[in-house]
């Protein structure tokens, strides 16, 4: 199908941008292509988003939606969820912002509820979305065609949709890996079996063989799939919007006790025993934004962590909450597909210019990150642990230098962005 032909506004170009997550969608998932989307215009590039009219998001947060300008297209077709199936039998099918691995049940119905999602609905719950989206896409683009094609996944399953559109269409492909593929960590809750791990390992290989780019957060993560050529791969990190900073942000709240905060979910594979250790022996207060698993707040109490939950935050209410505190702590997962991956907090948490504590896995691309900035890291599984985190509240480091800060800031990374598509379509 000729579909760039019929362009006819050659002083700009249009990408097809295929996301599972979009306003009112929350969490750190949204955030990314949301912010491209908003700044690609600058660029000569106008976006438009494919996303599901009725998404089984596990949180939503109205307040990214300021994100969305007019100029933003979207097309939005309808999906059919297992998770809401599931839900309606009185099984426990429901997304769950904190992972697979978030229900302390044992139960035969929730062991098979996440075998049947991790055996049956290959590579995710989402991949009965990519045929009939794809019909509906090729569909419109025969009259509204675009210069790109981007697939930004997890859910992986989208880039079954770009896969699909590139062979109909013969368009320049990116396919954005967000998070590891494959070797995800999650991917162990679900009893996958070889079938499974085959078909999503093959999946994956197609994809990248397929693509004309590939794109990811992470340096490792390029590893991670097996792609060694510079002139395929490309690493463009997550990072922050000065437009949700302040220019003069306000000093840290009045206490009588110094506040450490941390946003984001903590579950199973972000515990941090080092940390609520250290954390209970010294005089700090941990404010914490986001959801909480029983396991972690069950560590937290036995180690006498002072902690002031304030449960889900939208992303405006975090940043304002990060202003308030003293300093920041990031607690990223303790797996090997982790070492291959950066959290998107870092970046906001670089920007609030607090001093910044960093617990995750060893030898990763977090560690040599931390390195760089000069911010305090401490593996998960440090003999020495609470001793160097407790010294670090006794004499919290300085916040990163600005220019690094700078560095992060999502318009630069937005013009990197649209230097990397007019590239793959020269």
């Amino acid at each position: 199908m000729a579909v760039r032909e019929h362009f006819t506004h050659p002083t700009r170009k249009r990408v097809l941008v295929v996301s599972y997550y979009w306003p009112p969608s929350g969490g750190g998932g949204v955030q990314r292509w949301l912010k491209f989307a908003k700044l690609l215009p600058e660029f000569g590039w106008d976006p438009i988003v494919v996303t599901p009219s009725n998404p089984d998001v596990p949180v939503t947060d109205h307040s990214l939606s300021r994100d969305v300008h007019d100029g933003v297209e979207v097309w939005s077709f309808p999906v059919w969820e297992p998770t809401r199936a599931l839900s309606k039998l009185g099984l426990q099918g429901n997304t769950s912002r904190l992972g697979a691995d978030q229900s302390s049940s044992t139960s035969f119905a929730s062991k098979m509820v996440k075998w049947v999602r991790g055996n049956v609905f290959v590579p995710d719950a989402r991949v009965g979305w990519v045929k009939p989206t794809t019909r509906k896409v090729l569909a419109r683009l025969r009259h509204e065609p675009v210069d790109m094609i981007v697939t930004t996944g997890p859910p992986h399953s989208m880039h079954l949709i770009g896969l699909a559109l590139k062979r109909a269409t013969g368009l320049p492909w990116v396919a954005d890996f967000r998070d590891p593929w494959s070797t995800m960590d999650y991917l162990d809750d679900f009893g996958l079996g070889p079938r499974a791990r085959r078909l999503i390992a093959k999946m994956e290989r197609v994809v990248v063989a397929s693509a004309d780019r590939i794109l990811v957060t992470s340096p490792g993560a390029l590893q991670e799939i097996g792609l060694d050529d510079a002139s395929k791969g490309a690493v463009i990190p997550n990072g922050w919007d000065r437009d949700d900073f302040p220019d003069n942000p306000p000093a840290p709240a009045s206490n009588d006790k110094p506040v450490l905060g941390h946003f984001g979910a903590l579950y199973g594979a972000r515990n941090a025993p080092a940390l609520w250790s250290a954390l209970g022996e010294s005089d700090w207060v941990l404010k914490a934004g986001g959801q909480l698993s029983d396991d972690v707040r069950a560590s937290m109490d036995q180690s006498g962590v002072e902690l002031d939950w304030k449960g889900d935050l939208s992303h405006a209410a975090a940043i304002q909450a990060m202003h308030a505190c003293h300093a920041l702590v990031v607690v990223h997962n303790n797996s090997d597909s982790a070492k291959a991956s950066t959290p998107g907090k870092m970046f906001e948490c670089l920007a609030a210019g607090r001093p910044m504590l960093v617990v995750g896995p060893a030898q990763g691309d977090l560690e040599s990150l931390c390195a760089t900035w000069g911010v305090v890291f401490v593996p998960h599984n440090a003999p020495d642990g609470p001793r160097r985190i407790a010294a670090w509240l006794q004499h919290p480091s300085p916040a990163p230098d600005e220019s690094f800060r700078t560095s992060c800031e999502r318009h630069i990374l937005a013009g990197e962005l649209a230097a990397l598509f007019n590239s793959t379509i020269s």
